[in-house]
């Protein structure tokens, strides 16, 4: 759980580019290579996967930007919200995505990121209104409509990892009927929400939050990389086998090299640290 208090310090704006990129500039990154990605569903998984990375990380830093004013305990449920955005988004334009086909570009699907970025609109205006909600809570109404477009483009890329397409009823025999969305979901809100809650304190670091999504990201690659080279020899066959085994490959990868980055860090930007031992006993 966390606790507001005290005044929001902002974070200074750089000019130009910086990194890692800052607020906007991330969003406006992410949004372009997620969509470009989603829309042409036959790319590897692997290539898939780097889509998911920068919508979670979108996500993660909606997330940490509308919480760092004081939301306390709706730090998870905001991230579950999103990512509950993200399954009907995702839905919605699966549903849509055999409609609008050019060739291999299926931009259909994009009607559910719309859909859910009025949405989530709507939900920020209703939530900071006086006489509704009153959260009073600075850009809450951008940061829930950057959550529903986040959620809705890391599920559509998800779906399109598992089952291969983005045909309806693919998706729902492979990725909703047998369960998997059930880690699809619970992976995606802990990469949103959960690097904000476990690296809050007075020094939390944009830099070393962001490293924390990341590393969530690589365990969930390597889950469904596991399910993709598990099922493929019934589905995909040996492309497919090559598919799971790339992503779980990746998925290592990403886990190692930003576990590792982000206790370095952790370590290095600590006032101490003190190696307690075990637990003493009262005799």
């Amino acid at each position: 759980m966390t606790v507001g208090g005290g005044p929001v310090v902002e974070e200074e704006k750089t000019e130009g580019f910086s990194f890692p990129p800052d607020v906007t500039q991330l969003g406006i990154i992410s949004a372009i290579i997620a969509i470009v990605i989603v829309i042409i569903p036959g790319l590897p998984a692997v290539v898939k996967a780097v889509g998911v990375i920068f919508a979670l990380l979108w996500g993660m830093d909606s997330v940490r930007k509308t919480s760092k004013y004081g939301l306390g305990t709706g730090v998870p449920s905001i991230g579950v919200l999103a990512t509950g955005y993200g399954v009907l988004g995702a839905l919605v334009g699966i549903a849509f995505a055999g409609i609008l086909n050019v060739s291999i570009v299926q931009p259909g699907v994009l009607i559910g990121v719309i859909a859910m970025a009025i949405v989530g609109l709507i939900s920020g205006v209703l939530s900071n209104n006086e006489k509704i909600i009153g959260m009073k809570i600075p850009g809450l109404e951008r940061g829930m409509m950057e959550l529903g477009i986040a959620g809705t483009l890391a599920m559509l890329l998800q779906f399109s990892i598992v089952a291969g397409s983005l045909d309806f009823n693919l998706v729902v025999e492979r990725a909703i009927s047998n369960g998997v969305i059930a880690v699809m979901f619970v992976l995606s809100m802990m990469a949103m929400f959960h690097p904000y809650n476990a690296c809050l304190g007075p020094d939390e670091r944009r830099p070393r939050t962001l490293m924390v999504s990341i590393e969530i990201s690589g365990l969930l690659f390597i889950i469904l990389g596991i399910f993709v080279a598990a099922t493929a020899v019934s589905t995909w066959g040996v492309a497919g086998v090559v598919d799971g085994i790339s992503l779980i490959v990746f998925g290592l990868i990403v886990w190692i090299v930003f576990f590792v980055k982000f206790i370095k860090t952790a370590m290095r930007e600590a006032h101490s640290t003190v190696g307690t031992g075990l637990i003493k006993t009262i005799e």
